[in-house]
């Protein structure tokens, strides 16, 4: 089985309200288990295959728009101890674009790191699991 990595992202914005609207736009990311903020700070915590470790290390040296160099964080769990098997949330219906907007068709770092792409697209390389063979922990997300 593939060991999985967990981020922790903390990122400082203008507002509280910016800091709100970044948690909502990432809700519906396969990898996110919770996101949510204090003032003016968003704190994303995520769960990734190893390989894809590149994909919560990237908004450290690449911060996204609005947020300065320096006001984000990524703290790094590599030995993630209970539970042991966590899957990708997968929407109800796979969409073309993921769930944070990124297009996988355009995507720059689909190259550079052999991104496999988001599971919730059409675009992923991967085989998913049906969601009756899902754990109860595995499930899709709702909204």
């Amino acid at each position: 089985m593939a060991r999985n990595i967990c981020g922790i992202i903390i990122a400082e914005t203008r507002s509280a309200e910016e800091a709100m609207k970044r948690a909502e736009t990432m809700r519906n990311c396969p990898y996110l288990m919770l996101s949510g903020t204090t003032s003016n700070i968003v704190y994303f915590v995520s769960v990734v295959p190893e390989e894809k470790k590149w994909w919560l290390k990237y908004p450290e040296t690449n911060p996204p728009e609005g947020i300065a160099t320096g006001k984000l964080q990524v703290h790094m769990i590599e030995n993630i101890a209970h539970p042991v098997n966590l899957c990708p949330k997968l929407p109800r219906e796979i969409v073309e674009k993921a769930p944070c907007g990124a297009d996988c068709r355009t995507c720059r770092l689909r190259e550079k790191y052999d991104c496999d792409g988001c599971p919730a697209t059409v675009h992923w390389k991967l085989t998913r699991v049906s969601t009756s063979e899902r754990q109860p922990s595995q499930n899709a997300v709702t909204s």
